[in-house]
């Protein structure tokens, strides 16, 4: 009977993965219906399980009306932190929100921080998108995005270290427009403008395209390829400053 049960299992989840390959607004109908199936024969196949995993080793606060895929992913993402860094973070909620658009490469929907909360565009975890190094090593979107706001968490809940002299020499952030200095702007196709808030050095180094935005955000996403084990994607002044400033989480 056992065996009968996880072949059942097994034979569903793989019916997952093809569905989450499928059109999105098909794949997360049939995803949903296919994950009530597992759950009746896995407990670990309930959104509550993880939910309560996540509350439980985590401490931070998750819906458990959410895809129980997502919340293992997102539980599965939160065990590559070291557990001091991860405190270091202040998050104590996460939310997933299925109002904010289709995910695209640059433009800023993917999730946002406030506030010790951390809100996530459900559409991420239906994205194929990642991201590698030249060693072949790589982060899906879901974990990358997650790494992004968590590192923006720990910005703020140590005391705003990307807007001190040491951060901001890297790039040569300016609030105002200097000679020599570039101010980004994201253009994503069916999606409007957006304006960098801050000027930076156009000769600096930074992980992706994005990072341009403001001294915050460059601060972020090297956090986040930092955590994610793409160390090699930051620019060796800028991972020279990460080995120092979070040595102490990894001891």
């Amino acid at each position: 009977m056992f065996q009968s049960v996880r072949v059942i299992i097994a034979f569903n989840y793989l019916l997952i993965l093809f569905c989450n390959t499928m059109d999105r607004r098909v794949s997360k109908v049939a995803s949903s219906y296919l994950h009530d199936v597992i759950a009746v024969a896995d407990p670990k196949s309930s959104s509550k399980y993880w939910s309560d995993l996540i509350k439980q080793r985590y401490k931070i606060q998750v819906d458990p009306k959410n895809d129980y895929v997502i919340l293992r992913q997102i539980a599965l993402c939160l065990g590559e932190f070291p557990r001091p860094l991860l405190k270091a973070c202040g998050i104590d909620k996460l939310h997933l929100r299925n109002d904010m658009g289709e995910s695209k490469p640059y433009y800023p929907n993917h999730g946002y921080f406030v506030d010790k909360s951390v809100t996530l565009n459900s559409d991420i975890f239906y994205n194929p998108d990642d991201f590698r190094d030249d060693n072949g090593y790589y982060m899906t979107r879901p974990n990358q995005t997650i790494f992004h706001e968590f590192g923006h968490g720990f910005d703020e809940y140590t005391g705003y270290p990307s807007m001190q002299p040491k951060w901001l020499k890297l790039s040569g952030w300016s609030k105002e427009p200097k000679e020599g200095l570039k101010r980004l702007v994201i253009k994503d196709k069916g999606t409007p403008d957006v304006l960098g808030e801050w000027y930076y050095n156009p000769d600096a180094g930074f992980t992706r395209y994005y990072g341009k935005r403001n001294p915050w955000d460059d601060f972020a996403d090297c956090f986040c390829f930092y955590i994610g084990g793409l160390r090699k994607k930051l620019p060796p002044e800028k991972a020279k400053y990460f080995d120092e400033e979070l040595q102490k989480y990894y001891d």
